[in-house]
C-alpha cells in the first residue's frame, strides 16, 4: 500500500500586491509583466534603428525593376501583382457549378441528419386515425374519447405521447373559498405545459433539441449560400435581363422569355 506522504497540507505563497500607497498605479506589475513590456519596447526600438538607416543610406537616383509593378495605396500600403491570371467566364461558370454541387451535397446531409433527429426525439406528426370498435349506435353517441383513453381533453391529437391522468403531474383541486366545494378534479393542462415539462425532466433530450436547432440553422445558411451561387450563375449566364426592386426593398433579377426550339 502507498504512504501518504503527500498529503500534508503545504504553505501557500501567495503574490504581493500592490501597497496601499501606490493604489493609484495600479496593479502591481510582476517580473513577467516587465519582461514582456521590455521585450516589446526593444523590439520596436530595433525596427525604428533599421528604419532610420534605410532612410539615412536611401539613394534617389536608385531605381529597380519592382517600381513599375509595385504601387501603394493612400495609406502608404504596397499593392504588388500576385500573376494570378484572370479566368474566363466559362471556368468560372464551372467553379460556381462544382461550388453548387458541394453545397447540394452538405445540404442533404443535414436535412438527412434533421430528420433522423426528428424520428429519434419521437416528434414526426402521424399521419392516421385510432378507431375504435363498439357495440351499439347508442354507446357510440354516448362515446367520451378523453374517458375511454383515460387522458385530458387536451391530449388527445397528441397520439405519439399521450399520458394518461394518473401520469400527469400536478393534479390538484381548486377550492371555492365560499362553499368549500371542489371545482374540478380533472387536471387544467395545456399541452404546451406537458411537453415543457417533458423536456425540463429529461436532459438528453434538451441537448438533442439543441443540437437539432443548430442543424436547422446550419441548413438554413447553406440554403441561403446555395441561392446567392445561382443567383451569381445565372447573371453570368447570356441573356436580356433587368434588374427590378421589390415593394419588400429586396433586388431581383428577371429574365425575358425565349422561346426554345
Amino acid at each position: 500500500m502507498a504512504k501518504l506522504v503527500h498529503n500534508v497540507q503545504k504553505k501557500q505563497h501567495r503574490e504581493r500586491s500592490q501597497p496601499q500607497a501606490r493604489k493609484k498605479f495600479g496593479l502591481l506589475e510582476k517580473h513577467k509583466d516587465y519582461k514582456l513590456r521590455a521585450d516589446d519596447y526593444h523590439k520596436k526600438q530595433a525596427q525604428l534603428k533599421a528604419l532610420k538607416s534605410k532612410a539615412k543610406q536611401y539613394n534617389q537616383d536608385e531605381y529597380y525593376h519592382a517600381m513599375t509593378k509595385k504601387k501603394t495605396d493612400g495609406k502608404g500600403i504596397l499593392i504588388t501583382d500576385r500573376g494570378n491570371e484572370s479566368l474566363t467566364s466559362d471556368e468560372a461558370l464551372l467553379l460556381k457549378t462544382q461550388d453548387t454541387n458541394y453545397l447540394t451535397t452538405m445540404r442533404q446531409k443535414e436535412l438527412n441528419k434533421i430528420e433522423k433527429d426528428f424520428r429519434n426525439a419521437n416528434m414526426m406528426k402521424s399521419s392516421g386515425k385510432h378507431t375504435v370498435f363498439v357495440e351499439s349506435h347508442e354507446e357510440m353517441d354516448s362515446f367520451d374519447a378523453a374517458e375511454f383513453f383515460d387522458t385530458h381533453e387536451d391530449l388527445l391529437d397528441q397520439r405519439e405521447n399521450r399520458l394518461r391522468l394518473s401520469q400527469l403531474a400536478g393534479i390538484h383541486k381548486d377550492e371555492d373559498e365560499s362553499e368549500g366545494l371542489a371545482i374540478s378534479d380533472k387536471p387544467i393542462i395545456d399541452q404546451r405545459d406537458v411537453s415543457i415539462q417533458t423536456v425540463r425532466q429529461d436532459r438528453k433530450k434538451v441537448k438533442s433539441l439543441k443540437v437539432l436547432q443548430q442543424r436547422i440553422e446550419r441548413e438554413k445558411k447553406l440554403k441561403s449560400l446555395q441561392n446567392k451561387i445561382e443567383l451569381q450563375k445565372n447573371l453570368m449566364k447570356k441573356g436580356p435581363k433587368r434588374k427590378i426592386q421589390t415593394k419588400e426593398g429586396k433586388t431581383v433579377f428577371k429574365w425575358k422569355n425565349q422561346r426554345k426550339r
